[in-house]
């Protein structure tokens, strides 16, 4: 678990928020509100997913409005964390077992879980995060 607490706020911008996954080299990161409780969770494909119109042709093939996707980018200063983060996230606590991590992220398709104790955030933990500890709990083996 990676006991970092950045973390992003309702109120930040799109635009601060990829700034901050970009410097952090995060994919996604908690939303806290002001106890440190997380109320939500952003991640790149909500960002993208906020900014590129969802159409598609009859045969399935995404058809890009490149105009709507300038305009949106343009407005990415001005659309908030709030609008696009996906609310209720799952989360663990931090004395889950390693099992259990695994199988939620696999189950749930979730690159980054929240830790929490007493619902307030103490630390993230990542795939990578638990590819690292079963490669040492394999190597003691």
């Amino acid at each position: 678990m990676v006991r970092d607490l950045t973390a992003l706020t309702t109120d930040m911008s799109l635009q601060e928020a990829v700034r901050i996954f970009s410097m952090t080299r995060v994919t996604g990161l908690p939303v806290v509100n002001d106890k440190q409780q997380v109320i939500g969770f952003l991640s790149e494909a909500d960002v993208i997913g906020a900014i590129m119109p969802r159409s598609r042709d009859m045969s399935g093939i995404f058809l890009s409005d490149f105009g709507e996707i300038a305009r949106k980018m343009g407005q990415a200063r001005e659309l908030s964390v709030g609008d696009y983060m996906t609310e209720r996230p799952v989360t663990v606590t931090e004395d889950i077992n390693l099992s259990t991590v695994s199988e939620t992220m696999l189950m749930e398709r979730l690159k980054t879980l929240p830790v929490v104790r007493d619902e307030k955030l103490v630390g993230v933990i990542n795939r990578t995060d638990v590819c690292s500890k079963l490669m040492e709990d394999r190597e003691a083996i």
